[in-house]
């Protein structure tokens, strides 16, 4: 899965708490981050994430809630 976080992510795991906390579904607990790229606008994220999770995002439209505005999680063929 690759994920776009239009925002700086200084301490990665207290903004996956916040995105399970605000996101019923989402358990970032299983979430694996493997690469990152930092650009000016935000972050790019390629990560291991759990079946349910899939689930959650696809219901959401691959757009969950972080408390300053969404995440963008693309779907890549």
């Amino acid at each position: 899965m690759v994920a776009w976080f239009p925002s700086p992510l200084e301490d990665m795991e207290r903004y996956f708490q916040r995105i399970r906390r605000l996101n019923r579904g989402l358990d970032t607990g299983h979430w694996r981050v493997y690469e990152r790229k930092e650009e000016p606008s935000g972050v790019h994220l390629v990560l291991s994430i759990d079946s349910s999770s899939v689930a959650a995002l696809k219901g959401m439209g691959w757009r969950p809630f972080r408390s300053v505005g969404e995440s963008i999680f693309p779907v890549l063929v």
